[in-house]
């Protein structure tokens, strides 16, 4: 199966202004991230989906260079920004994350696509009950996208996750992970800093031009040094999205 990948961006960002087009190995962040998504053997189409907002114009500029889709729209209702892109594109279903994980392992894309496809859920993610940091990406069944937005009375939904986990009439399903992808205290999403100063430790240490690396090798990294792994563990950042994990959790069947 072949489906879409929909990633939101937006260049507003208090705790790091414009995160994504801070540069690594000499390109933005935003660049490798789709360098990555573009390995994955399950995605035939990448559409950056950002707002009207002039501040985010580079955006559009760098989906036309990267040769990806672009689609802009509402600046705080991320879901109506969504369902906009994928009834545009004709898509039945996609895959989404946001644009602050640069660090996207390919082949868990095509896991989640596989599992997608397997599975009868209207949302699927990966499971994360055990506290561990996530790295996988969402599927989305657009009907159920559609009967969300037609359902929710709010126009700021950057925070969506419960307008879906609350309606019972939609299948919430997730995949669990595996042992050797779990870890306690890794953190590969951009929010801080901190976060900004690991991720250019992991790409001096592993990146390559012709390929990619892999989650596994980030775990293997921050195993044989610590010293890396503690530049933006210990972040409030951890700590308030192990709570919004175990919160969005609740109720999810695995697959």
């Amino acid at each position: 199966m072949k489906t879409a990948f929909l990633i939101t961006a937006r260049l507003k960002s208090t705790r790091l202004p414009k995160k994504i087009f801070l540069e690594v190995a000499g390109k933005p962040l935003i660049v490798h991230m789709l360098d990555r998504i573009k390995y994955a053997a399950s995605i035939d189409k990448i559409i950056i989906c950002t707002s009207t907002n002039p501040e985010d114009d580079p955006l559009e500029k760098i989906a036309s260079q990267e040769n990806v889709f672009c689609h802009r729209g509402s600046e705080e209702d991320v879901l109506a920004r969504l369902l906009e892109a994928a009834q545009r594109h004709d898509l039945k279903h996609f895959a989404n994350i946001t644009a602050d994980c640069p660090m996207m392992d390919p082949k868990l894309i095509d896991q989640a696509v596989m599992k997608y496809q397997n599975s009868d859920a209207d949302l699927l993610m990966y499971d994360y009950s055990n506290n561990d940091i996530p790295f996988g990406c969402y599927m989305i069944k657009v009907t159920a996208l559609e009967k969300v937005c037609q359902k929710k009375n709010e126009t700021d939904t950057e925070s969506w996750d419960k307008h879906f986990t609350s309606n019972p009439d939609l299948k919430i399903r997730s995949i669990d992970v595996e042992d050797k992808y779990r870890h306690k205290t890794l953190k590969t999403s951009l929010d801080y800093p901190e976060d900004y100063e690991f991720i250019k430790h992991v790409f001096s240490e592993l990146y390559r031009q012709d390929s990619v690396f892999s989650i596994l090798e980030i775990i293997d990294l921050v195993k044989r040094r610590p010293d890396i792994l503690n530049i933006n563990a210990n972040s409030e950042l951890t700590r308030r999205w192990r709570q919004h994990q175990q919160r969005f959790q609740k109720g999810l069947v695995k697959q």
